[in-house]
């Protein structure tokens, strides 16, 4: 580190570098079109694209600081951070502003709330921490519908642009020779714990700076090794390596998937793949004459560009359709290229130009905008994310759809449910029967109006828990092949468990059995299931979990208990309101109305059986005289309309989002669960 090669020390153009993000843009944006053919997603990997581009701002960056260190022995910050600046924020804000009209026509009020607060986390550089709290697994088909989901990873970057330079001056101050050993010892460290959190907490995993560091430590080390060298020549290496990393690359973008973890030790096949295109291709060798063709080397300037403008515009797409075809996804691809290459000539290169865009009136330009962005930011989220906006059809469930997701199931049970720490009393005194619903997110959707409906005659406990249902010897959740953060786990259980009382009580049990039987995250599109991914509820020794079930049941009804058995609530498969939405907003009540009774948004009743079937064989296999079973299905299937399963009248909607009952929907599960645990009651109290 202390001898510098004058030769490379100048920041010579490598045109194989832009090659390289162009591979990376490319894997990106197809992995974001889930594009099928022949009955495949060939891209699941191209979600490594991201890491490509860790590794080449790593290696660009370091290149750039240590450069003005060994020539000048300082470092301008200033300087940097306005380079850093007039590099990102121009295009990113332009994409923001111009995604504002579109998400004010196709969000819900609770969707634009977390968009608005996506704006916020996007200008101050802490989009990775936003989404993290505030979304379902990255890549998840729910995850696709927020518009600057992607911009997570600017959110990585920055964090390293105000860290690094900093390191980077200590280090050449107080230890430049050991520069190059204390990185490689913290990027170890670095991936080391990737892979700790990836068994402990994959989705904070995938969005924290420090398993994301050694990423771009590896382009940074890359640097320091070009830096440094006198120049040897490894014509053999640079013959083979190069093709080897190409190769390496290839094989993760094609072979990779949702269940692949990452980051972890995984993703050093990529990693290392690009650090040997970078470390020793060249334009002699034909990877680099590859890499550094015209073709590739443009769509490699407009990279960056097309990285922001592709996912807003398929969120809204998506938004905009109920079902998209590879035509129209393609179609998307298309707009997000001519769009890049409009902004990039007309918006990034003036904006990095100093002698065209000043630095008072660049500095005057992003004041204005920021100022412009957290007002109305702020103005969407404490307007509740305007509600009045929504169609008329919609406006009798305003309430509950300005409430951003990640409140909504807090809400709903007084408090007490969901995402919790704490159980939930409403003690009505020692002569009333004691209730107790242990359930997941479909009980802690119910749990409020189920509570208003119960405490006033009966001692009640609630212990809802997401991906939950109360079943003894569960061990985890485990989504994609990796296990889901979740405080499910039989301890969890044995905690609802040791709450109930000795005496004979109310126990409402059940869940999403479907989705834990059957192992997947499905759309219930008409004719087929689409996407989503695949999950299940690991065991002790891998029991299956259908014989958990019996046996937690039967212990309950051996110690003289009561099971209410909710039954399966019928899969909307698609988000109702946003399809309400979608068809209404340009109609008026009375069109709205009309419509609805003619044309009214159904689901199919055979598709519902034939994926609770296991569900219903298994709640079916438990026979006892104290078991009382509710069917959801019969408010909603095969009643209105023959073989459909009704979603709403036409003054209210029966789901909240795709398959979580709304304050409607709960009300009307809550008669049939009351009438069950008065009978219940009855019995008990006869006995």
């Amino acid at each position: 580190m202390n001898q510098l090669n004058t030769n490379v020390a100048k920041l010579v153009y490598r045109a194989e570098i832009d090659g390289l993000r162009a591979i990376a843009v490319i894997a990106v944006v197809l992995y974001h079109a889930q594009l099928v053919f022949f009955g495949h997603d060939w891209f699941e990997g191209g979600y490594i694209g991201v890491d490509v581009f860790f590794v080449i701002s790593g290696y660009l960056i370091t290149r750039i600081i240590l450069s003005e260190l060994y020539q000048k022995s300082a470092f301008n910050f200033l300087s940097f951070y306005e380079r850093r600046a007039r590099r990102i924020l121009p295009m990113l804000f332009l994409v923001i502003f111009v995604s504002i009209p579109f998400a004010w026509v196709n969000l819900l009020p609770r969707d634009f709330v977390e968009y608005a607060g996506s704006i916020l986390a996007s200008i101050f550089f802490s989009s990775n921490f936003f989404f993290y709290f505030n979304t379902t697994t990255y890549g998840a088909d729910s995850s696709l519908l927020m518009p600057l989901l992607h911009t997570w990873s600017l959110g990585v970057e920055e964090q390293f642009y105000i860290v690094f330079p900093i390191l980077a001056l200590l280090s050449y101050k107080l230890f430049r020779r050991y520069f190059l050993v204390v990185l490689i010892v913290l990027s170890l460290i670095s991936l080391w714990f990737a892979e700790i959190m990836q068994l402990r907490n994959p989705d904070l995993n995938f969005y924290l700076p420090v398993t994301r560091f050694w990423e771009i430590a590896v382009g940074s080390i890359l640097a320091i090794r070009e830096l440094s060298q006198k120049g040897e020549n490894f014509d053999i290496l640079r013959r083979l390596l190069p093709k080897l990393g190409l190769c390496m690359i290839g094989y993760a973008i094609f072979f990779f998937g949702g269940d692949t973890p990452h980051p972890s030790f995984h993703t050093l096949i990529p990693i290392i793949g690009v650090a040997l295109v970078i470390g020793f291709s060249s334009r002699e060798e034909i990877v680099g004459k590859v890499l550094g063709s015209k073709p590739l080397v443009w769509v490699g300037l407009i990279s960056y560009s097309l990285y922001l403008w592709h996912f807003p515009i398929f969120a809204f797409s998506r938004l905009g359709l109920l079902f998209s075809s590879n035509y129209d996804r393609m179609g998307w691809i298309l707009l997000a290229l001519i769009l890049s290459i409009v902004s990039y000539y007309w918006i990034e290169l003036p904006f990095r130009n100093s002698s065209k865009v000043s630095k008072r009136a660049f500095l005057f330009a992003l004041s204005v905008s920021t100022i412009a962005l957290v007002t109305g930011a702020s103005f969407i989220i404490g307007s509740k994310g305007f509600p009045a906006r929504l169609p008329p059809i919609l406006l009798k469930s305003a309430g509950e759809l300005a409430v951003p997701t990640w409140d909504r199931l807090s809400q709903a049970g007084v408090g007490c449910h969901g995402r919790m720490e704490k159980f939930c009393y409403f003690e009505k005194g020692d002569d009333a029967t004691n209730v107790y619903i242990f359930g997941d997110s479909h009980f802690s959707a119910i749990a409020k109006e189920l509570a208003e409906a119960l405490s006033e005659d009966f001692n009640y406990l609630e212990a809802n828990l997401d991906v939950c249902p109360f079943v003894l010897g569960i061990t985890g959740v485990i989504y994609n092949g990796s296990s889901f953060p979740t405080q499910c786990n039989d301890t969890f259980e044995q905690k609802r468990l040791s709450e109930i009382s000795v005496e004979p009580s109310v126990i409402i049990v059940g869940g999403r059995f479907p989705l834990y039987l059957e192992g997947t995250f499905f759309d219930n599109f008409e004719g087929g299931v689409e996407g989503g991914g695949t999950g299940k509820l690991s065991t002790t020794d891998d029991v299956p979990l259908e014989d958990l079930v019996r046996k937690t049941y039967q212990s309950l009804l051996d110690d003289g208990h009561h099971l209410v058995i909710l039954y399966p609530i019928p899969n909307v498969g698609w988000n109702l309101p946003q399809e309400f939405l979608r068809r209404f907003k340009n109609a008026d009540a009375q069109i709205s109305i009309d419509e609805l009774r003619v044309n009214p948004i159904t689901t199919s009743y055979e598709v519902y059986r034939q994926r609770t079937k296991s569900s219903f064989d298994l709640f079916d296999s438990v026979t006892h005289q104290n078991i009382h079973r509710v069917y959801p299905h019969q408010l909603f299937c095969d009643l209105e309309i023959k073989a459909r399963c009704v979603t709403h009248d036409t003054e209210f909607l029966y789901y909240y989002d795709d398959d979580h009952p709304s304050v409607k929907g709960a009300e009307m599960i809550t008669s049939l669960l009351v009438d069950a645990v008065a009978i219940a009651g009855v019995e008990l109290r006869s006995q």
